[in-house]
């Protein structure tokens, strides 16, 4: 019998981070119109992470703003085992960059895209959303 492959996923948030997360994933689910799982956030996160500039990104990831983001708060979000590969993607091709001095952490990495996804429209939300299945399918 093959089961669903998935992972949890830790977040090092402050109050103000775990504030912009609950938001997101709100706002996520009146856009779906579902109750969705906490993964679910964290993947659009990343997808809509994914689909930015490489300088877009460098720029996001230092940004004094997402210091008050990280915190010592940890949250655990189950979400599926491919996330932690597309995640890796991103971070390679921000280490391939010249732009930016030290290689972001994975948690750095998800805080930036909780807040990219905080800045983002409800369509590229939306789109982001109808595109999980297709992109982190379970095994």
């Amino acid at each position: 019998m093959v089961g669903n492959r998935s992972r949890t996923y830790r977040l090092h948030l402050s109050s103000e981070g775990t504030d912009l997360f609950l938001a997101c994933h709100y706002r996520l689910a009146r856009i779906a119109r579902s109750f969705i799982p906490y993964g679910a956030t964290l993947s659009v996160a990343l997808l809509l992470m994914g689909s930015v500039d490489t300088d877009e990104l460098v720029a996001e990831l230092t940004m004094p703003s997402l210091k008050k983001l990280v915190g010592n708060e940890e949250h655990y979000v189950g979400a599926s085992a491919q996330l932690k590969p597309f995640a890796g993607a991103i971070l390679e091709r921000i280490a391939a960059s010249d732009h930016i001095d030290a290689r972001p952490t994975v948690a750095k990495l998800h805080v930036a895209a909780i807040a990219i996804m905080a800045a983002s429209e409800d369509r590229a939300l939306a789109r982001a959303f109808r595109r999980l299945p297709d992109t982190f399918q379970q095994d």
